[in-house]
């Protein structure tokens, strides 16, 4: 008798800008978008398209993930995430701290810039700066007026008007990555209540053993329609291999999107 055949993982799909990324980089991204794929079609999501967000905490007890280009590796990480998802490939993206800030898109051609630009960690000022710093480059943000504080619950406010007024065909999967040191936990909850019904998984990333309140919590909590979040933390990200972070990362993804469809959320 003829053996089964194993299931066939569609190919990766070819992304905008991609030949124009360094040998190395290009290499990696190709790897990891094939992998993205296995992912995808072992939580029974193979071909499904998504919008993707990347959200990056710039508190200070982030420097240190910064310095080490931790934050930018993640990063480049995410960016396969986005092209295996995205039909155009690009990721919407924010950094914030006290306060949210909205950074440029990221295609694909223009990786490498957009890390050294824009993977910065936020800064405290003594004084009200009216004018914005001398010496910034196109695109790039004022890191004094994000501070250093955590505030997740202006950035997710601020990303859930953004849904709302730039509607999409696909779904969004927001990619929220921090160190913890969450104390809004009231708010991050009534916001993330309130967006059950929009067409929009969270799915946090911890980078670290810090405190992450209610987003370690929210998968236990009662009275939603779906299960619209999803929270794991790792002690080092850099150590943690393609596939196993790309597993994690969309595990509860697919099972999200089929409930939301099911209820017309999607």
């Amino acid at each position: 008798p003829t053996p089964p055949r194993a299931p066939i993982t569609p190919a990766p799909r070819l992304v905008k800008g991609e030949e124009q990324l360094p040998v190395d980089m290009r290499k990696r991204f190709s790897l990891r978008k094939e992998q993205v794929a296995v992912s995808l079609r072992k939580h029974g999501a193979a071909g499904v398209t998504a919008r993707v967000i990347l959200v990056l905490d710039a508190s200070g007890s982030m420097s240190f993930l910064y310095s080490k280009g931790v934050v930018a590796d993640v990063v480049e990480r995410m960016a396969a995430v986005a092209a295996q998802l995205d039909d155009d490939g690009e990721m919407q993206a924010w950094t914030f701290a006290s306060n949210p800030a909205r950074l440029p898109d990221l295609t694909l051609g223009d990786l490498p810039e957009w890390l050294q630009r824009h993977v910065r960690v936020g800064e405290l000022t003594l004084f009200r700066r009216k004018k914005p710093r001398k010496g910034l480059l196109p695109g790039q943000v004022d890191m004094r007026a994000v501070g250093i504080q955590n505030e997740e619950q202006k950035l997710i406010a601020e990303v859930r008007t953004y849904v709302r007024e730039h509607p999409a065909a696909a779904p969004t999967l927001v990619l929220f990555f921090s160190d913890g040191g969450v104390y809004r936990n009231k708010e991050i909850e009534a916001e993330l209540r309130e967006a059950v019904d929009e067409p929009v998984f969270w799915q946090f990333v911890g980078l670290g053993r810090s405190d992450y309140g209610v987003l370690e919590r929210f998968d236990t909590l009662p009275g939603r329609r779906v299960d619209n979040v999803g929270f794991f933390a790792v002690d080092d990200i850099s150590g943690v291999p393609d596939a196993e972070l790309y597993d994690r990362l969309l595990s509860e993804f697919p099972s999200w999107m089929r409930e939301a469809r099911r209820l017309n959320i999607i």
